[in-house]
């Protein structure tokens, strides 16, 4: 059953004469405890999630339109559907979109335009995109995040390729969905098609199963964390638990991790700084670690095909120890490929030492099957 749709039609005469309707789709709150679990089954949707002080899981979803004919408004009305439920101490959120109820996009280009800034983004931004950054700049992209790499150049360079007469005439939707939820609140999300923005830090059990989503967090803190992501993009500002499965999942950025385990495949993985317990299993994926923390003590990492990156090694403060089969040290713009035997041994490929007298900050154990190690 559809819920009850409120309209309101504004009207606004300037130079250009458009209307604009606003259409209120969900406006519904529940009364909740420690014990209450939100379920959240998802199709087609964004989504921001925002720290509920009242004690209140609330339900805010509306969509504005702009230039809409009122048949095609109510098309597009007729592929949302919302369900809300509660059944004991679990209430739970059911939304099935229509694709072509789609994501709001954050840039309005022609296509002229449009074609203009991927060429540019392809030949020049996209290859200073992986060079050496620091946590706070890791930090600083992620919070300033609309979407993957090029969405961001897109977005951050509207100014310069958004074509004003073509936003003039074009019809367009802005669509709004808020759910403010308790901090001590456990969340399980299956979620498909959908971009999920959480504003504030996850302290209680999450779980999520995701596929072709976008992921944005704040601080993940909880021991009880699991996600299994597959296509999308994952971002995090600081990881301090958890176990993480990712799968064609470009770009993943995390501004610090801790105290977790990741598995990854085929992913472009960014992290500003690795801190203590960190276990790291990859197949094919390019990662780009920039620095480990002040006293990470040790973090391990397994590579099949992955194409690992580290930076400012010689000035380091940890030991290192890199053991590869067939594995291509690319060090002072010299490649050499180690272990190719019939054994398939591993062959220990760079070792780094502390200076004398100085204290190590922890120790990294890499092993590499197949793949390209870079030191910057």
């Amino acid at each position: 059953m559809k819920p009850f749709i409120y309209s309101i039609l504004l009207f606004f005469i300037g130079t250009i004469s458009f209307s604009q309707t606003k259409e209120v789709i969900l406006k519904k709150h529940f009364k909740v405890d420690k014990n209450t679990v939100l379920n959240l089954d998802l199709d087609n949707v964004a989504i921001v999630f925002e720290e509920s002080l009242d004690d209140k899981i609330h339900f805010d979803y509306g969509i504005t339109f702009i230039r809409y004919p009122k048949r095609k408004r109510e098309d597009l009305l007729d592929d949302i559907n919302v369900k809300t439920s509660q059944k004991g101490n679990t209430i739970t959120l059911d939304v099935k979109n229509s694709m072509y109820v789609g994501i709001n996009s954050n840039y309005l280009y022609s296509m002229d335009s449009l074609k203009s800034a991927i060429m540019y983004y392809g030949k020049t931004y996209r290859k200073r995109a992986y060079d050496y950054k620091t946590k706070e700049i890791l930090l600083n992209e992620i919070v300033r995040s609309v979407g993957n790499d090029l969405e961001d150049f897109l977005f951050k360079n509207k100014s310069k390729y958004e074509n004003q007469a073509f936003i003039n005439t074009k019809k367009k939707d802005l669509k709004s969905f808020i759910i403010r939820v308790p901090k001590y609140t456990c969340i399980k999300i299956k979620a498909l098609h959908s971009n999920l923005t959480f504003k504030y830090d996850i302290e209680k059990s999450i779980v999520v199963n995701a596929f072709q989503g976008d992921l944005k967090f704040k601080k993940l803190v909880s021991k009880d964390i699991k996600f299994v992501l597959m296509n999308g993009f994952f971002q995090a500002e600081e990881i301090k638990a958890g176990a993480y499965s990712l799968k064609d999942v470009h770009p993943t950025k995390i501004g610090s991790i801790s105290n977790a385990k990741l598995e990854t495949e085929t992913s472009s993985i960014e992290i500003g700084e690795i801190g203590e317990n960190v276990q790291f299993n990859d197949f094919n994926s390019k990662l780009y670690f920039y620095d480990f923390g002040k006293n990470f003590t040790k973090f391990d990492l397994k590579g099949d095909y992955s194409k690992l990156t580290l930076y400012k090694v010689k000035n380091s403060h940890y030991n290192l120890n890199v053991y590869g089969f067939n594995t291509t040290l690319n060090m002072n713009e010299v490649k050499t490929t180690f272990g190719i035997s019939k054994e398939k041994e591993m062959t220990k490929i760079l070792e780094k030492k502390v200076k004398l007298n100085e204290v190590s900050s922890g120790k990294v154990e890499i092993e590499l099957t197949n793949a390209i190690l870079t030191i910057k």
